[in-house]
């Protein structure tokens, strides 16, 4: 378990007095208004920025794999294709997760939007791939709803797991309050008696 900065501070040899000072300093109530207007205004910003990174980002991946889809077979591709959706995934909800005061219709909009301007990008870069492979007579094409798929549910399986660990854990936490509601209230019952 981590020292807290007050046994930190003990053990560099501070002064209680200093300690409290410093303490109060850092964790006033003026700090933690300033801090909390800040998060509030930042979020929006970073939210809007986080969104075109990943629609800008979503792009350049489109772009960036339209040779690798002129010479790969397909088992190839789809085990690229899913991997960068992952990784691509899981730096989205990185981001969208530790965003702080984001509402849910927020994370709903991006959970949504982001994978179908993914699907949109992904099955235009596979079709301009085959369409090129037509005009250079290879014969190498691939379906591009299987691959826009397959890129889309690696891109957004992250953000699900998130999601349902979330749910898990908001239930596990219900629980644990309503077995202490009916404890204190047992306990309370027994004391009137």
């Amino acid at each position: 378990m981590p020292k807290s900065l007050r046994q930190k501070l003990i053990e560099k040899g501070w002064q209680e007095e200093d300690i409290n000072r410093t303490l109060d300093i850092l964790f006033s109530e003026d700090k933690q208004e300033k801090h909390a207007r800040y998060a509030h205004f930042s979020s929006p910003i970073i939210y809007w920025a986080g969104l075109l990174v990943a629609i800008i980002g979503n792009l350049l991946i489109s772009v960036v794999f339209i040779p690798f889809l002129m010479i790969l077979n397909s088992v190839q591709l789809y085990i690229i294709m899913g991997s960068m959706g992952a990784i691509f995934g899981a730096m989205f909800n990185l981001l969208l997760r530790d965003i702080e005061h984001v509402d849910a219709k927020h994370h709903v909009m991006a959970g949504v939007f982001i994978p179908s301007i993914a699907l949109i990008t992904v099955f235009v870069m596979v079709t301009l791939a085959n369409t090129f492979n037509a005009i250079i007579k290879s014969p190498v094409q691939h379906n591009p709803y299987v691959i826009s798929v397959i890129y889309v549910l690696a891109f957004s399986a992250p953000y699900a797991w998130y999601k349902w660990n979330d749910l898990r854990e908001e239930k596990r936490h219900q629980k644990e309050v309503s077995l202490e509601q009916q404890s204190s209230e047992q306990q309370s019952g027994q004391l009137a008696q």
